[in-house]
């Protein structure tokens, strides 16, 4: 398995657990995990706006895999979607196969039609399939309806917004005691009531303010030092707002000139 992971560059991420989702929000979908570790179900399908924790949770659920000594391996879609296609090849070996990014398909009829034999293949092998997308399947603008069909027959599941302030603290708090860091309070409070709500953003801010206080031990951190990071909290998620208007509006124009594509003509 190592090997397979070193040549297509897609190790999983250790730094994710099933316990960073012990929010409320998330417990419906712990649940269908806890089924698919066990066999319950034979795929899973997650979709839900960019930055909520896709990603980080199909990280997580590989390694949940591993540490019950079963293969496991991620793949993201986007990052593959300009390379061979054979990449597919073979993977249905692995006890759980994680794919992210499913929306990218849309560019490619030949990854479309990749992705549904090595879903097939992986169905024959009794292996575990999990799906990630921003859109449902029902509203994948995919040509391979067969594909399609494959994908709706997963159980499905919309992943949290991140508004819920109990989702945001416990994945908070799993990370900071995962990786030992320590912040003073205020930091952590303000992170959570002021910062971005959506996961993957709130886990951007929280790595790019901690080699803030790489250096420092917890009796020298200063007034000044906390007021920084609140400061460089304020900034970065103005960042992601910002950030978050802007693929709206991108949304908007292209769902705007598809409309216009498809406007019937008058004669």
């Amino acid at each position: 398995m190592a090997e397979a992971q070193l040549s297509l560059n897609l190790d999983i991420k250790h730094d994710a657990s099933l316990s960073d989702f012990a929010g409320p929000g998330w417990m419906s979908i712990i649940d269908a995990v806890r089924q698919l570790h066990v066999g319950l179900i034979g795929q899973l399908y997650l979709f839900g706006s960019p930055e909520t924790g896709k990603s980080h949770l199909l990280s997580a659920v590989c390694e949940s895999f591993i540490e019950m000594d079963k293969s496991a391996i991620c793949l993201s879609l986007n990052e593959l979607i300009h390379t061979d296609v054979n990449v597919l090849s073979s993977l249905e070996n692995f006890s759980l196969i994680a794919i992210d990014d499913l929306e990218v398909l849309e560019q490619s009829s030949q990854w479309q039609e990749a992705l549904f034999h090595l879903i097939n293949r992986s169905r024959e092998g009794q292996r575990q399939l999990l799906f990630a997308s921003n859109k449902p399947a029902t509203e994948l603008p995919f040509q391979l309806t067969d594909l399609l069909t494959r994908l709706a027959q997963s159980p499905s599941f919309k992943v949290p917004n991140g508004h819920d302030l109990a989702d945001r603290q416990a994945l908070l708090q799993s990370i900071l005691r995962r990786r030992g860091w320590q912040f003073d309070e205020r930091i952590i409070n303000h992170l959570l009531t002021e910062g971005p709500h959506r996961i993957g953003s709130m886990m951007e801010v929280l790595n790019y303010i901690q080699p803030m206080f790489s250096n420092l031990g917890r009796s020298n951190i200063s007034k000044a030092v906390i007021s920084d990071a609140l400061r460089t909290i304020d900034e970065q998620t103005l960042a992601a707002e910002l950030a978050d208007i802007a693929q709206e509006t991108q949304v908007d124009n292209d769902i705007a000139n598809q409309d216009q594509h498809t406007m019937p003509l008058d004669f």
